[in-house]
């Protein structure tokens, strides 16, 4: 070989090495590619220990777990959650004893229901709050989206906050459906009197007597919600002591406070039932802005990363990596051998986040690694 010749392949096999180097340097592409596939491998780790509980806690079969994983990537980008997070909510209504179908649904709408809520912030609240109004009124569950409807509704005009009203619900909802009232009733009643009272507790324990007194004075057929406006038609023309009377002998002499505020405000009430009654569509357009928050942009995104680390865990390049890292000396063997797979990975990760717009063009609004 001549001089100049080998000059030129001196040249190559440096700019060769010097290439090779910066991916195995700590700054390089290589090894920050090892530490995320490494960091997939335990995201679908955590993956797989969520499905091998749900699969202990319910009765679906390893298609319907499939499934599940599928529409819990799905649900997690509409829904601004984590795939393992809503693999959370789906056990959690699987728990309380819900098909594949219904499970879905109560999972949507629990994870609704912690976006739009400030302290409803786990999986099993929000289900329990959910699965006790939806039971204790009877609904379908195709009707389960109307109760982050009416929350919703009620708090963005009333004083009674949406956590505030949902737990007041929950508590109340199996009472409130043998009192013979709608969930829009019963929300108006927790709304008029908290606004008076400020306090949850002491509004569902005395709305729970006044429900009780109520029906076994004019009979379980019927609604309580009616009576109570019927007699409002003449509460003012009432004496204070009068109405002190009348309200003991309703509510019990511990519980008048309550009866007093649902007449004094029932104004409030008939406003916060009409706010409930009318409110279709409105959980959606409040959830859409948790979306579009930092919160939510994140979330979706880390529920996109999982997914893509759910389609690569089975692939021979994460093998390749994590061999990679654990060869020690003999790495640069493993490199010239399938430095191949590095185009591969680099299209298939390239190919499957441009889809989720995930691509440079969308880099400004997702968070850096």
């Amino acid at each position: 070989m001549s001089n100049q010749n080998g000059q030129a392949t001196d040249a190559s096999l440096s700019e060769e090495f010097s290439t090779l180097k910066s991916y195995l340097l700590p700054d390089g592409a290589l090894l920050k590619g090892m530490e995320s596939l490494a960091q997939m491998k335990d995201t679908v780790i955590e993956l797989d220990n969520i499905l091998l509980q749900l699969a202990k806690t319910s009765n679906y079969s390893a298609a319907e777990l499939k499934h599940v994983t599928e529409e819990a990537f799905r649900l997690g980008d509409a829904a601004g959650k984590a795939g393992t997070e809503v693999l959370s909510y789906i056990n959690s209504a699987a728990q309380a004893g819900y098909g594949t179908k219904d499970a879905l649904a109560i999972a949507q709408e629990a994870m609704k229901m912690t976006n739009l809520s400030s302290g409803i912030d786990n999986a099993d609240t929000a289900t329990e709050y959910l699965t006790n109004i939806l039971e204790g009124f009877q609904k379908p569950r195709r009707s389960i989206s109307s109760i982050n409807d009416s929350l919703i509704g009620i708090a963005k005009t009333g004083k009674a906050d949406f956590d505030t009203l949902a737990a007041g619900a929950s508590k109340l909802a199996q009472s409130a459906d043998d009192a013979g009232m709608s969930l829009e009733e019963l929300l108006g009643l927790l709304s008029g009197a908290y606004e008076v009272l400020g306090d949850m507790d002491k509004v569902t324990n005395g709305e729970l007597a006044i429900f009780s007194n109520l029906k076994e004075t004019y009979g379980d057929t019927q609604n309580v919600y009616r009576i109570l406006n019927n007699l409002n038609s003449s509460w003012s023309t009432l004496e204070d002591s009068s109405k002190e009377s009348f309200a003991a002998s309703i509510a019990g002499n511990d519980q008048r406070e309550v009866f007093l505020a649902l007449m004094d405000n029932w104004k409030g009430v008939e406003q916060a039932v009409f706010s409930a009654s009318n409110s279709f569509g409105a959980a959606d357009e409040a959830n859409q802005a948790y979306l579009d928050s930092i919160a939510g942009k994140t979330a979706t995104f880390q529920n996109q990363v999982e997914e893509l680390s759910a389609s690569l865990i089975h692939s021979d390049i994460l093998k390749f990596f994590l061999d990679l890292g654990t060869v020690g000396s003999n790495a640069l063997n493993k490199v010239t051998e399938k430095i191949g797979s590095l185009g591969t990975l680099g299209a298939l990760a390239g190919g499957y986040l441009g889809a989720k717009n995930l691509g440079r063009a969308n880099t400004d609004s997702c968070p850096s690694f």
